[in-house]
């Protein structure tokens, strides 16, 4: 089994819109409507994908996950976002994988948190933040439904 993280490039939008969508398919049919179709369209992930914001993670050398990560200087963070992976492979370590990553990177960049909001009702992603040490820091911004702001504070 290879695993490895990549920078995604132009080339790689379909493949981060169709994990995407079918991770938000996945959330919805278990009643988390925290991901649609307006929470990342093409433009937006396109541009970020532009700004090297947006990585994928493959398995054996095919893309099956997503993670976005951007830093913010004013905050000294840095901030997580659609952090997905493919239904059929998950349970297989890759989130994590991801969250380590986010990690280094935050470590690389010299910053003091990691900075994420994530969907209340999302059990399986607020195990994986919480095992990896992230604690809830109350609601987040107001979007369409109810999440909540999760922090890590980096040791330096």
């Amino acid at each position: 089994m290879d695993i490895d993280i990549i920078k995604a490039q132009k080339n790689n939008l379909l493949e981060v819109l169709y994990i995407i969508r079918e991770c938000s398919k996945q959330l919805l049919g278990k009643g988390v409507k925290y991901w649609n179709n307006s929470l990342a369209d093409s433009f937006e992930i396109s541009t970020d994908i532009e700004s090297g914001f947006i990585y994928l993670i493959r398995y054996n050398y095919v893309p099956v996950g997503t993670i976005t990560l951007r830093f913010l200087p004013q905050k000294e963070s840095l901030l997580i976002e659609r952090l997905a992976i493919f239904p059929a492979y998950q349970k297989k370590g890759l989130g994590q994988k991801l969250i380590e990553f986010a990690k280094e990177t935050a470590k690389e960049k010299g910053v003091k948190k990691i900075l994420g909001s994530i969907p209340i009702d999302d059990a399986d992603l607020i195990r994986l933040l919480e095992q990896n040490n992230f604690v809830q820091k109350g609601e987040s911004m107001p979007v369409e439904v109810n999440s909540i702001a999760v922090e890590l504070e980096l040791l330096q």
